[in-house]
């Protein structure tokens, strides 16, 4: 019955545009941030059920995906998101913008994925350092025709990406200028609408909108969710789909004659997960899901203890599995000391005593794939990173480390950049010029999560330990023990909630 009655919802909204006078009628439907498709998850299934339906009642009907789906997953792991462009091609957007997570396995790897696609993906304002052009495959803006009716599409991404990410082959475009370049040239090639996608927070979008830069903005932020929205202001033409099952249904009228202006809009946000599923679709995920069950299905070991990996926990204190990845990777790479980043920890679950661990288990926790690295720190630069690692507890970002082979103590309560109190390692204080040799993954030697001091930290021949994946140390190190007992041995110490 609730499927019925937001059909009908939609349906009114539709006629009323379409017997309003003087005006074509233009449907927009609006998706993203859909990286999992797990078994009888069939979100894709369903939102190819709302598009069939959407364009049976509309020829004029445009789809565009957000992006933020490419990773990371348990398939993505494997196959660096190819199986969402192949669910993306079945569903056939107009276009698709790229938003963080499209960098999960870094910028060759979308370029890759992006010749997999039959419809353009778009990132407005990325730029390859190395020809100060587009990323390959990338395009930075482009124009969809239904009928005689144009619709120019744009995506700009926030720095975030750099910071989180590190890639020194790409830089971005001011945004502001980015937006108002490629909008000129998409009003002076025929668009008759604009819509820019993004992500992150921009005012400046508000005075496009006001005026008419840009015609909508869209963005369904699910990486931003610790930020406070409601103490920002959005246009009444900026589409926020808050919801993870949100999809935008956008009608409108635009004018029968050139220059074809926008003149009434009406939105939906409808649920996608009320819809039954495309069969076709269904199938197609399906398929996806079977080549790796049997793979994902081996036991390698259970819990003997509870064990949590919810992300505000792994985010801001001490984990029990954080300490055992930890603790498995300075193991292998036979280093004094390991530094991970919370942020690799995805699973996002409660595990009970007598719990089967899988590799499905193991790939589900760490879906990212990366290898080891070994890098040489002063003590200074040793208390650096740690004070980057507490810097932004309250809003649970990825940067916060789970460590191996040393104590931290730290105090919240503290400002930024005067959180740690001691570094001790074998029960010694860390000496500010002594150098330590630190195992860690290849993504934080580089700078990502904003280390910016791991670069600057001397590189250690690693190629040997290279060979295997944080992921598969985890898996080997779980199949040898048998069981994964860790516990919060008191490495990571804040003062401020030791009462």
């Amino acid at each position: 019955m609730r499927l019925i009655i937001l059909f009908v919802t939609t349906v009114l909204s539709l006629s009323a545009l379409a017997n309003s006078s003087g005006g074509r009628q233009v449907n927009i439907v609006f998706a993203s941030e859909m990286p999992e498709i797990h078994e009888g998850d069939g979100r894709y299934a369903r939102l190819a059920t709302l598009l069939e339906q959407q364009r049976a009642l509309n020829k004029d009907t445009f789809f565009f995906f957000g992006g933020g789906s490419l990773g990371p997953s348990i398939l993505s792991s494997f196959d660096k998101g190819s199986h969402i462009i192949d669910l993306l091609n079945s569903l056939e957007p107009d276009a698709m913008g790229v938003s963080k997570r499209e960098f999960s396995f870094y910028p060759e790897n979308l370029s890759l994925r992006a010749y997999d696609a039959t419809f353009p993906v778009v990132a407005s304002n990325i730029i390859d350092t190395a020809t100060e052009e587009e990323l390959d495959g990338i395009v930075r803006s482009s124009i969809s025709v239904h009928s005689d009716i144009s619709i120019g599409f744009l995506s700009i991404i926030d720095s975030s990406v750099l910071e989180d990410y590190t890639f020194s082959q790409i830089s971005l475009l001011d945004p502001l200028k980015a937006i108002e370049s490629e909008a000129a040239s998409l009003r002076r090639n025929g668009a008759d609408i604009i819509l820019l996608h993004y992500t992150g927070y921009y005012p400046i979008i508000n005075e496009l909108l006001d005026r008419n830069v840009i015609d909508f903005s869209l963005h369904k932020d699910e990486s931003y969710q610790d930020v406070d929205y409601s103490k920002r202001t959005y246009h009444n033409r900026d589409i926020f789909v808050k919801s993870a099952s949100g999809v935008a249904l956008l009608t409108m009228k635009v004018a029968s004659s050139v220059p074809r202006r926008l003149s009434e809009y009406s939105l939906d946000i409808v649920d996608v997960d009320r819809y039954p599923q495309n069969k076709v679709v269904a199938t197609l995920v399906n398929g996806h899901i079977n080549r790796l069950k049997s793979i994902l299905a081996v036991e390698i070991g259970k819990f003997e203890l509870p064990i949590t990996t919810r992300r505000t926990l792994v985010r801001s204190r001490e984990n029990a599995f954080g300490n055992y990845i930890a603790d498995s990777v300075r193991a292998f790479a036979k280093a004094p000391l390991a530094i991970i980043n919370s942020g690799s920890i995805r699973g996002n679950r409660d595990y009970q005593k007598g719990d089967v661990i899988s590799r499905g288990t193991i790939a589900n926790e760490l879906p990212f794939r990366g290898k080891l690295a070994l890098i040489e720190m002063s003590g200074a630069q040793l208390f650096e990173a740690m004070e980057h690692s507490v810097s932004a507890l309250k809003v649970f970002r990825g940067r916060f480390a789970q460590i191996s082979g040393m104590t931290v103590v730290y105090d919240s309560s503290k400002p930024v950049g005067k959180r740690i109190k001691s570094i001790k390692i074998n029960g010694k204080d860390v000496k500010l010029t002594e150098l330590y040799r630190v195992a860690t993954t290849d993504y934080l030697a580089a700078g990502g999560d904003g280390y910016d001091v791991f670069k600057q930290a001397k590189k250690l021949p690693a190629k040997h330990l290279a060979i295997r994946l944080v992921s598969d140390i985890t898996s080997d190190k779980i199949a040898m023990d048998k069981v994964l007992a860790p516990t919060v041995d008191g490495r990571l110490i804040d003062l401020a909630t030791k009462n």
